[in-house]
């Protein structure tokens, strides 16, 4: 009888973890969308900086 009780146990945890799982990589999902709407916000502005150093360093050595 404990060994159908264990087996029920553990049927029940891992039918209870399947929606956990699954909600976590919505939450992984939501969160690279995220980071990639920032990166796609920052990224001109970025580019804009890097160039205006790079032409300052060029034309303060004379090339």
């Amino acid at each position: 009888m404990k060994t159908l009780s264990n087996m029920s146990a553990r049927l029940h945890a891992m039918v209870a973890a399947k929606p956990q799982k699954g909600a976590t990589m919505i939450e992984y999902v939501l969160l690279v969308a995220l980071i990639g709407v920032v990166v796609a916000v920052a990224l001109p502005d970025l580019t804009t900086a890097i160039t205006n150093k790079f032409t300052t360093i060029k034309t303060s050595i004379g090339v």
